[in-house]
């Protein structure tokens, strides 16, 4: 028996196993060991944002307004043009220069009319006039009942973008990076704005700005001979007064208030072109004339600012808009010098219910927390603290989330909360932005002299975040799902600021444009990819190799979505995303609001695209390796927003040994 041929095992291959890869709704994980990774990461999050469910595809970008279009006038029927002269075309958004003298078509014709018919009149310099385009710096936005408006800020000008053709506001600024406050009083809702340099205030009362450009009045003195139109400055109260009878004042001993009462027609009152009180500081000081304020907030229904390159903070009167500046000294509360850079309400619940507290930021770091009502009564003012934090990466770099206020910085987001009980370097920790660290310090080094920005975008459910001064395909913002707290990046968004208008996010970006985010299947017209590589893993096989046979994913679609997703996967800790496919077949709008084609969908038909879910069938893979990672591309090109959310990557694979 020992000697008799025993037949061999015939030779099979290993049965194929199945497993599911689950949606990765933890958005991008950078805060864990890629040999083990936990489910629902992912490694590049590219256009696909993590919901509670899975992950959704982007909307497509517009333009909204371009801060360029009055650098020429718009073109106009029935016009003589000579050659030489400049036009702005707003419908094709681009600048055209005549090449033959001539008058224009008169109405109904457009301007593309009038070039189809008479090519030879006008030169496109478009890639002329691309070249002089400034960034769009900042951005805030001006909200009273059914009002909404919208500015935007490049390095010398601010633009009323409310409309697609934007308006002048002022002009000859030194810095376009804004700060800007809102507060209601008796008279109404108002607005107040100022930039980082310093520049006079701007003041928007819902209908008009006032440019508060005061200049320094001489100092009213007695016995002395006053002209007509002379401004006086009264010391006792901080009010200017403009002179309407010529006359020499009264003796020594008079006040200018006694003076005025004797002889009332002499003076009269001085306001800004508002009608409103100037904004004044006390004479002698950097912000005399109010200038040199370089932040506003509003906390307790007062304006507080930052005076320029200092520690020392400013506050107007209860409710006002206007008038006196009062000055709180803060270098003794801080301990590591430097400059105020901000100044945010902040809401905490101190063991009694909610409480406000006012925090000043200085660009080291150095939270200062005040509570009060009146800074100038010690009774009704303190400070309750002094924490630390990173630097902040600019002077609108925070946020108010829920009743704590966020705060980029250079090491990522932080909640004012944390700071608290932990120490600077422990916040880390705490962060916001604590599975994207890696990402976050590469951006904060590429990127650290651009004035960073956040906001709160309610009906997407996300907190935006520019990164701004990125080149070519780095061009991009990163998004954080409020609720679950994932990560993402919108690439292909090149925010430099964002506003908020209704229920509408726009972000301006590097070519001066103001674009309407999440908006039809275009990024300007152009089509766009997703990129999504999940988390490494090992398909239950680990260490040995594992082969990859075929994989199956499974959307949450409308019905006729015109998606042609691409699967793949990449081994052994080593991302390589191919090239992806062209976008699908476009099958048009939807026939409902916003969306359906003017003329065409009708105004009582639902939207065909009722929701289903579809998956792609099995799509062979073929990689062998001992970790792996999916990946779903699709390209983005069509009429209306894609409506595609990932729900899970059903797996094939083989196990093989180990390599020794």
């Amino acid at each position: 028996m020992m000697f008799r041929r025993q037949p061999v095992p015939p030779q099979a291959a290993p049965p194929a196993q199945a497993t599911t890869i689950p949606s990765p709704t933890r958005g991008i994980v950078q805060s864990e060991n890629d040999s083990f990774m936990q489910p629902g990461g992912a490694i590049v999050s590219d256009n696909w944002m993590p919901t509670m469910q899975g992950v959704r595809l982007r909307g497509g970008s517009i333009q909204w307004s371009d801060l360029h279009a009055l650098d020429a006038p718009a073109w106009q029927n029935a016009h003589a043009y000579t050659i030489g002269n400049r036009i702005y075309d707003i419908t094709s958004k681009s600048f055209w220069d005549v090449a033959v003298a001539h008058t224009s078509m008169a109405v109904p014709k457009t301007f593309a009319e009038q070039r189809a018919a008479n090519p030879t009149y006008w030169v496109n310099k478009n890639a002329t006039v691309a070249l002089t385009r400034k960034p769009v710096i900042s951005a805030f936005e001006y909200s009273s009942g059914i009002i909404h408006r919208m500015f935007a800020a490049n390095d010398t000008k601010l633009f009323d973008v409310t409309f697609p053709m934007p308006t002048l506001v002022a002009s000859g600024r030194t810095s376009g990076n804004y700060a800007a406050s809102q507060i209601a009083n008796q008279g109404g809702d108002y607005l107040v704005a100022v930039n980082d340099k310093g520049d006079a205030a701007l003041r928007f009362n819902g209908t008009t700005w006032a440019n508060l450009n005061v200049t320094a009045p001489t100092v009213w003195a007695n016995a002395t001979s006053y002209a007509i139109n002379a401004r006086a400055l009264d010391t006792a109260d901080n009010t200017y007064w403009k002179c309407l009878i010529a006359h020499t004042s009264a003796a020594a001993g008079t006040t200018f208030s006694a003076d005025r009462i004797a002889r009332p027609t002499l003076w009269t009152r001085e306001f800004a072109s508002d009608g409103l009180t100037w904004i004044t500081g006390p004479p002698g000081t950097p912000v005399e004339t109010g200038k040199n304020l370089v932040y506003v907030c509003k906390y307790r229904n007062r304006f507080f600012f930052i005076e320029l390159n200092s520690m020392n903070a400013w506050y107007l009167p209860l409710n006002a808009v206007g008038g006196q500046l009062l000055q709180i000294p803060l270098s003794g509360a801080a301990t590591k010098g430097g400059r105020l850079l901000f100044c945010a309400s902040w809401s905490i619940d101190a063991g009694d219910g909610i409480v406000d507290k006012l925090v000043f930021a200085t660009d080291q770091g150095e939270l200062l927390i005040f509570t009060g009502s009146d800074p100038s009564s010690a009774a009704s003012w303190r400070q309750e603290g002094r924490y630390q934090v990173p630097a902040p990466m600019g002077m609108n770099s925070h946020i108010a989330v829920g009743g704590d206020l966020l705060i980029a910085t250079v090491t990522g987001i932080v909640p004012t909360s944390a700071a608290i009980t932990k120490d600077a370097g422990q916040l880390e920790l705490a962060a916001v932005t604590r599975n994207i660290k890696r990402m976050w310090r590469e951006h904060v080094i590429e990127k650290r002299e651009w004035a960073w920005s956040m906001k709160k975008w309610d009906e997407f459910g996300g907190v935006f975040v520019t990164v701004p001064g990125g080149k070519g395909k780095n061009k991009m913002c990163l998004v954080v799902n409020d609720a679950t707290g994932a990560w993402c990046r919108m690439v292909g968004y090149d925010a430099t600021c964002f506003i908020r208008s209704a229920n509408d996010m726009f972000f301006g970006n590097q070519e001066g444009r103001i674009m309407q985010a999440d908006r039809g299947g275009y990024d300007d017209g152009m089509p766009y990819t997703a990129t999504l590589v999940g988390g490494w893993g090992a398909l239950s096989s680990a260490p040995g190799n594992t082969v990859w046979l075929q994989a199956r994913a499974t959307f949450r679609t409308k019905s006729g979505e015109p998606f042609n997703p691409q699967l793949g996967a990449c081994t052994n800790y080593v991302v390589t995303v191919p090239t992806p496919l062209a976008a699908g077949p476009d099958v048009g709008g939807e026939d409902v609001w916003d969306q359906g084609q003017w003329g065409t969908a009708l105004w009582d038909q639902e939207s065909i695209r009722t929701a289903k879910i579809t998956n792609t069938g099995w799509v062979s893979i073929g990689v062998t390796g001992y970790t792996h990672a999916p990946i779903v591309q699709i390209t983005v090109g069509q009429i209306a927003k894609p409506s595609v959310e990932l729900v899970a990557i059903d797996v094939t694979y083989q196990r093989a040994g180990v390599n020794v």
